[in-house]
């Protein structure tokens, strides 16, 4: 080894002095590697047994695991002969200098997002008549509603060059409905209790969308597993929203999954659905910390601050994968 020493057969014959302007390395099968900034003066290390004691020095720091009081020693002695170059690293003399300052752009309420938002508007790009292209949103929701109103004021907004045409529920009467109403979003109700099976609701979804002549659908808190039908349907322009950093914590209770997990980061996806359940590829993510004090309820307000964030750009960009702006 150039410069260095690497352990031989014997422990007694693991250091010697090399010339100036050189480094010496000691490693040794048992024990992680030591660089010395020369003069090399191995005596300093002459009480070190390769067999009890392993050293490791990071900038003015060194621990050396032993029960003699080596640790004083060779810290003291290696500090008088000059061995350790202080604050090498991080005075950027060695590596790839000092560390340039970072902020996130996406950074926003304590959440990372990849890809960041474009600092523009998410509009479309003119089509071949010259007009712009606005992309017509069917969207399937099973309560609350809160992601399928995000998606409808990011259009609104011109955040997105998109408009939320048709809206299908499942449940009677929940939120969602309501929303619709207030914000004149024509809706629909396909309750999965009056279909005979998950193909058939499927196909009464897959005649709803058509007819609005939608061209991507949404699963903005669907509840309900979709099935082949529906994924041929709309190939590429399936989009779904889920609460957690995919392939973690898939399923309907990702939150909980997460904070059994004991994880000290969570978030949300948007992806395209294939047929297993949560996966398929993915489009967009946003992080989150989980706090020591986090609830469900705590978390999951965090997680869907950020899922109102990243619907809008998903769509957008599963719009362009198709060139459909």
């Amino acid at each position: 080894m150039a410069g260095g020493i690497a352990a031989g057969e014997l422990p007694d014959q693991l250091l010697h002095r090399t010339g100036a302007g050189e480094a010496l390395q000691i490693s040794h099968q048992r024990q992680a590697a030591i660089t010395l900034a020369s003069p090399a003066q191995p005596e300093a290390l002459g009480q070190l047994n390769p067999q009890a004691h392993a050293a490791a020095f990071t900038g003015e720091a060194m621990q050396v695991a032993s029960t003699q009081g080596v640790q004083a020693k060779v810290s003291q002695d290696l500090r008088q002969h000059g061995f350790i170059a202080q604050h090498r690293w991080q005075d950027g003399e060695m590596g790839h200098g000092q560390s340039p300052s970072f902020v996130d752009p996406s950074e926003l309420a304590r959440a990372v997002q990849w890809p960041s938002a474009p600092s523009e508007p998410l509009s479309g790009e003119p089509t071949g008549d010259g007009s712009g292209r606005r992309l017509r949103l069917g969207v399937l929701a099973s309560g609350n509603g809160s992601n399928f109103e995000a998606l409808v004021a990011a259009c609104r907004t011109g955040n997105l060059a998109a408009d939320v045409t048709l809206l299908v529920v499942n449940n009677p009467g929940c939120g969602a409905i309501a929303r619709a109403a207030r914000l004149g979003i024509r809706w629909q109700l396909h309750d999965h209790r009056s279909h005979s099976s998950r193909e058939a609701l499927d196909r009464a979804l897959i005649s709803s969308f058509e007819a609005a002549g939608v061209d991507l659908v949404v699963m903005a808190g669907w509840m309900r597993i979709v099935t082949q039908d529906l994924i041929d349907a709309f190939p590429e322009r399936l989009i779904n929203i889920h609460p957690s950093l995919l392939p973690s914590f898939r399923g309907a209770r990702a939150i909980d999954q997460a904070l059994a997990a004991g994880v000290r980061i969570s978030g949300c996806t948007a992806h395209l659905v294939s047929l297993e359940v949560d996966t398929g590829p993915i489009l967009v993510q946003a992080a989150v910390p989980v706090h020591s004090d986090d609830d469900a309820a705590t978390l999951a307000a965090r997680i869907h601050a950020q899922e109102h964030r990243i619907l809008p750009l998903a769509v957008q960009l599963a719009a362009q994968r198709l060139g459909l702006l």
